[in-house]
């Protein structure tokens, strides 16, 4: 699979603001989280079938409730109730917050060159944001923490990898998540609402790309690419959320805005130019191209 295809997954991320606020607004977030998590998982595993050694239960049940248990309906509550913009400039946070994780767990100095383009980006990010954003501390509370999630979750797959085929652990990983969000979801809503009109082309989209080949995308790029880079690849995330504002919902970008679009691909470019040398596949990525 080619590496550039990993930057699809926060260019379709991006997107979930947007699909989200104009297709899904009525829809409660914990049954959101379960429609982007257990149809996918069901999907994935149909593509790949495969079982799960009784040794690495507790790990994957580990992993599913960080990456989809608990980050998706943080996720979604940020999307309910934060402009994409600004939950997207909190996210840019993540850069940074894995250049500490990695020095506070791993004793890994983050090098200036991956430090600088770190804050490069972010810079741009709040460029972006624009002087209109408004805040809502909930949305807030929740975007912080699925970013922390994240970064969590994304440093222990890559110390400890797994160790079976990339399709179905994927697929596994939503499924178990979705399920860990169901009961939780029914309690604080009750039944699941019934799709109607256009939410079907919002759902098929948070299902089949943000999601299924969303984390497959991802996961492939954490077997193959540094936790930096991937790092700094989320950047793409509130880029799109603001340019998709832009250009389909007709929000226009100031002169600011544009600066910090164009900030944001300096700092992509350039950790180009710093890239280290490439190392060894951490996961098994067993994926048919």
């Amino acid at each position: 699979m080619p590496p550039f295809l990993v930057a699809l997954t926060p260019i379709l991320w991006g997107t979930t603001y947007l699909i989200t606020g104009k297709y899904l607004s009525d829809w409660p977030a914990l049954w959101l989280s379960v429609m982007r998590a257990i149809p996918p998982g069901l999907l994935l595993l149909a593509i790949r079938p495969a079982r799960v050694p009784w040794r690495q239960v507790p790990y994957l049940l580990l992993i599913s409730f960080l990456y989809i248990g608990a980050f998706f309906p943080l996720l979604f509550v940020a999307a309910l109730h934060l402009p994409g913009s600004v939950a997207g400039t909190l996210s840019a946070t993540l850069p940074l917050l894995l250049l500490g994780l990695q020095w506070l767990f791993l004793r890994k100095v983050p090098t200036r060159q991956s430090l600088c383009c770190s804050l490069l980006g972010l810079g741009g990010i709040v460029l972006l944001l624009g002087p209109g954003a408004s805040l809502d501390w909930i949305g807030v509370t929740a975007s912080l923490l699925s970013v922390l999630l994240i970064g969590v979750c994304s440093l222990l797959l890559q110390q400890r990898p797994w160790p079976g085929e990339l399709i179905s652990f994927t697929g596994w990983q939503l499924l178990l998540g979705g399920l860990m969000i169901l009961p939780l979801a029914y309690w604080q809503d009750g039944a699941m609402p019934m799709p109607v009109g256009h939410e079907w082309f919002g759902l098929l989209w948070l299902i089949v790309l943000n999601s299924a080949l969303a984390y497959v995308l991802w996961l492939w790029g954490m077997a193959h690419l540094p936790l930096n880079r991937l790092g700094l690849l989320t950047l793409l995330n509130p880029l799109t959320a603001v340019l998709a504002g832009s250009f389909l919902m007709h929000e226009a970008l100031t002169r600011q805005q544009w600066l910090g679009v164009a900030v944001v691909f300096a700092s992509l470019l350039l950790e180009l130019l710093f890239r280290p040398k490439r190392k060894q596949p951490l996961i098994s990525a067993d994926v048919t191209t």
